[in-house]
C-alpha cells in the first residue's frame, strides 16, 4: 500500500491479531512482486485500488483487500508475541545482497524503537511520514511516534511543498527522511523554524545538501544509520552536527570495526562494521545465508567505517554487493538473474554508475551468443519492464568478455 491512515491501521491491526507481516514497497511490481508473493504465500494481501489496478494480473490469485468499510474488534487484547517469534518480514537482504526473507521479532522491533527514542531524547514528537511505511526508516518513524505518544502526518507520496506546509501548520519538531527529500526542500521556499531535530539516513548525505539546508532554513542535519537486518543502529548527537558522520551506537547497541586480517581497527583505521544488539534479525529464511553473516552474536554488516577520537563513525564504503539509488537498495544479483534468463545472454555483471546526490544507478555488461543491432536496447527493455522504477538499468553494454 501507499502511505495512508489505512495502511497504518492495517499494519498495527495485523500486529494486534498476531500476524506475520510481510512489508512490500508500494513500487514493487511485475516479476519482483510475483516472486515475493509466491515466496511468502500470504493468507491475505492488503493493498489500495491504485496498486491493485496496476498489478491485478498478479494479485487476482490472492485474497486481496483494498478497503475496509465495516470492521469490529475480534480480539479485545493484543496478541502477545514470544521474543523469538517472527512478526515482521522484509525482503531487502542487504548484507547477503539478494532479495529474500529477513525475519524479525515483533518484540525486537519495538525494542529498537524504544532504544532510539531514549537516545534521541525528544519529547512530544510531531512529524511527517515522507517515506514508505514499508521501509525500515518509515517503520522507525512510526515506532518513535508510538513510543512517545506523539503525532504523525501521513503523506501518500512525498511532495516538498506539502511537507513544508504541514510542518508549519502543525509546528512539527522532528523530521527523519532521506537526503533526496532534503535536496527537494532546498529548492523550495518556506519556514521550518519549528523543527528541533532533522535526521538523514538510507543514502549518502552530501556537504552541499547540509550547507544549503542550514543557509535556507537555519537547521542542522544529523544522520542515523541502519539496515534491514539490524534496524537502526547509530545516531549522530546534535552537538556533533558540524561534521558529516553516522554518529555513535544508540543505547543497547554495541559495535566493533574489524579489518581484513580479522583484527580490530584502531582509531582512524577503516574496517567492516560489526554490530551486536538485542533487536537484530532472527535470521534469513535461508539458514545457510544466516550463518555466513553472523560471527557468534556479532552481525557483520558489509559496510566499511572509521571511528575518530570522539567515537564518531564515518561511512567509508561497502564490501557487500548492493547499490543505493534514491534511497532504495538494489541488488546486482537480482538484475543479473533476469538478464541471464534472456535466451541471448551468456553472462552478466551489474554494477553502479555515479548519479550524484541520487546515489548509484545500475548498468550492466553482458556477453551474448551472437551480437546483433538493437540487442542492447532489447535487453534494457527486457529487464526494465520486469522491475520497479528504481531498479531499472540505465544502460546495457555488450562486451566480448567480462573482466
Amino acid at each position: 500500500m501507499f502511505n495512508s491512515l489505512q495502511s497504518v491501521y492495517n499494519y498495527l491491526g495485523a500486529y494486534w491479531a498476531g500476524s506475520k507481516i510481510v512489508m512490500i514497497d508500494p513500487l514493487t511490481s511485475s516479476e519482483d512482486l510475483k516472486f515475493i508473493l509466491e515466496d511468502s504465500n500470504p493468507s491475505i494481501v492488503f493493498t489500495d485500488k491504485e496498486i491493485y489496478d496496476r498489478e491485478k494480473n498478479i494479485l487476482k490469485n490472492y485474497k486481496t483487500v483494498t478497503s475496509i468499510e465495516n470492521s469490529k474488534i475480534l480480539n479485545e487484547k493484543p496478541y502477545e508475541y514470544r521474543e523469538d517469534e517472527v512478526g515482521l518480514i522484509y525482503y531487502y537482504a542487504g548484507i547477503a545482497g539478494r532479495t529474500m526473507q529477513v525475519l524479525h521479532s515483533a518484540e525486537r522491533v519495538e525494542l529498537n524503537s524504544a532504544s532510539l527514542y531514549n537516545t534521541i531524547k525528544l519529547n512530544n514528537i510531531s512529524t511527517v511520514l515522507t517515506v514508505p511505511l514499508a521501509h525500515v526508516l518509515g517503520n522507525s518513524v512510526l515506532g518513535l511516534v508510538l513510543e512517545d505518544g506523539g503525532s504523525m502526518y501521513v503523506l501518500k507520496k512525498f511532495n516538498a511543498k506539502e511537507t513544508i506546509s504541514v510542518i508549519n501548520k502543525y509546528s512539527m519538531n522532528f523530521l527523519a527522511t532521506v537526503p533526496m527529500v532534503y535536496d527537494s526542500l532546498n529548492n523550495e521556499e518556506g519556514n521550518l523554524s519549528s523543527l528541533k531535530i532533522c535526521v538523514s539516513t538510507a543514502a549518502p548525505l552530501f556537504p552541499n545538501t547540509v550547507k544549503l539546508f542550514k543557509e535556507k532554513f537555519g537547521k542542522d542535519i544529523v544522520q542515523q544509520y541502519g539496515f534491514t537486518e539490524g534496524l537502526v543502529v547509530t545516531y549522530q548527537p546534535i552537538e556533533y552536527s558540524n561534521v558529516i558522520s553516522i554518529g555513535k551506537p544508540i543505547l543497547q547497541a554495541e559495535i566493533k570495526i574489524v579489518k581484513d586480517d580479522n583484527t580490530e581497527a584502531k582509531i582512524g583505521e577503516t574496517g567492516e562494521l560489526w554490530v551486536k544488539a538485542p533487536w537484530l534479525m532472527l535470521g534469513y529464511k535461508d539458514e545457510e545465508e544466516t550463518r555466513k553473516v553472523y560471527e557468534g552474536e556479532w552481525l557483520k554488516t558489509g559496510d566499511l567505517v572509521m571511528m575518530n577520537e570522539e567515537g564518531l563513525l564515518f561511512f567509508k564504503g561497502i564490501k557487500k554487493r548492493m547499490l543505493k539509488y534514491k534511497g532504495y537498495p538494489i541488488f546486482p544479483r537480482d538484475l543479473e538473474t533476469i538478464l541471464l534468463n534472456h535466451p541471448s545472454v551468456t553472462s552478466a555483471y551489474v554494477y553502479g554508475e555515479d548519479s550524484g546526490n541520487l546515489g548509484t544507478q545500475p548498468v550492466a555488461k553482458v556477453t551474448v551468443k551472437e551480437k546483433r543491432e538493437g540487442l542492447d536496447e532489447e535487453l534494457l527493455n527486457y529487464v526494465n519492464q520486469r522491475v520497479a522504477f528504481y531498479k531499472r538499468l540505465k544502460r546495457v553494454y555488450i562486451v566480448d568478455k567480462l573482466e
